[in-house]
């Protein structure tokens, strides 16, 4: 059966390779509504349904795990950022996931950055984004997805703070992450704290120690009586030593669950990528904005999932996201102390069929 599947994967691969440049023609916010819209349509009845889970799909027993009392059919997602407003659920299991963290969703509808806000360096094997956080706001895409039945599917809910104002107000942000936590409480199988995106007006504010404290402290009064999903933190990928080891220990001292290592890297501290290639030097986006995902945050990424799960004594769960590419790679995050693995990047510039490449790599 293995073999067939490999076969079926190269088949699509060569085909994705041949449709590549004709979709990278496209601008990347456009080709990512464009198929955004087929996967829509592909969710949307048992039927294309089916035949998706026919051509992607791949099951093993050996893949399924337990991960703070989840049960996940295999340890490859999604990672948040691809579905902003969770309008693909129907469609991830037939195309290999075994999760998928929503959004990030913010307590406010916010439009997002202005401008062209998604770039591709193809030589760097990296996308660029610039998004803001744009998605319709907690209250109606909790309406929309209330009573949803996830199926194989396992869910994360991403919370990050509404990114409409440049500036902080500590209680407001506090609020704003309660708000949309409350709204999820009966949506999904865990929650992501997103505390380090890139790409907001006001920075990262929560990577100091007490506001850190005071969020951390309002979602234990306020949001963990309301439901027992495990509550994991999402941290940036440019943190120094230090600041990684105040974030994590206020973590701990507050007892949430694990952490999702890492968010975006920004290239001013990364030197893993073309410079040449990132928008800033074309023209195409301010100085000093945007963040990668991709190949330029493998290594990275990796590196600080080592360093937490040596911190933590490798007693907090943890997922790892960043330039995972192949069954190689998430295995040495798994190795490194991952038990759950998010991706994005893969299927932009290897096509959706590496998921199931992923997945069947890690049997072997």
């Amino acid at each position: 059966m293995s073999f067939i599947v490999g076969i079926r994967n190269l088949f699509f691969k060569a085909l994705y390779r041949a449709s590549r440049p004709l979709i990278f023609l496209m601008e990347p916010e456009d080709a990512h509504a464009a198929f955004k819209k087929v996967g829509i349509f592909l969710g949307s009845n048992p039927l294309t349904r089916g035949l998706t889970t026919l051509l992607f799909d791949y099951s093993h027993k050996s893949l399924n795990c337990e991960v703070d009392g989840i049960q996940f059919r295999n340890p490859v997602g999604l990672s948040a950022g691809f579905d902003k407003d969770g309008e693909l659920t129907k469609i991830y299991p037939s195309m290999g996931f075994g999760l998928a963290e929503l959004g990030s969703f913010t307590g406010e509808v916010c439009p997002g950055n202005p401008g062209r806000r998604l770039f591709r360096m193809v030589k760097s094997k990296a996308i660029v984004v610039w998004y803001g956080l744009n998605n319709q706001g907690a209250e109606k895409i909790s309406k929309r997805l209330q009573n949803t039945d996830f199926g194989r599917l396992r869910v994360g809910i991403n919370a990050a703070k509404s990114n409409i104002t440049p500036d902080f107000v500590l209680q407001d942000s506090i609020d704003d992450y309660l708000k949309t936590l409350r709204l999820f409480k009966d949506i999904g199988d865990y929650f992501t704290i997103n505390i380090s995106c890139p790409n907001t007006q006001d920075g990262e504010p929560f990577v100091y120690r007490e506001n850190l404290e005071a969020l951390l402290t309002a979602v234990n009064d306020e949001i963990r009586p309301l439901t027992a999903r495990p509550i994991y933190v999402k941290l940036a990928a440019d943190l120094d030593i230090d600041e990684i080891n105040l974030i994590v220990d206020v973590c701990l001292e507050q007892g949430m669950d694990g952490f999702v290592l890492t968010n975006l890297a920004k290239p001013a501290h990364n030197e893993e990528h073309i410079p040449e290639e990132y928008p800033t030097t074309k023209g195409l986006l301010p100085k000093g904005k945007g963040a990668m995902s991709g190949l330029p945050l493998q290594r990275i990424s990796t590196d600080v999932i080592r360093h937490v799960y040596r911190r933590t004594g490798g007693k907090k769960t943890i997922i790892g996201v960043g330039g995972v590419f192949s069954a190689k790679d998430a295995y040495e995050k798994i190795t490194s102390g991952a038990s759950l693995l998010h991706m994005i990047t893969t299927m932009i510039f290897d096509g959706p069929q590496n998921i199931n490449e992923i997945n069947r790599g890690l049997v072997k």
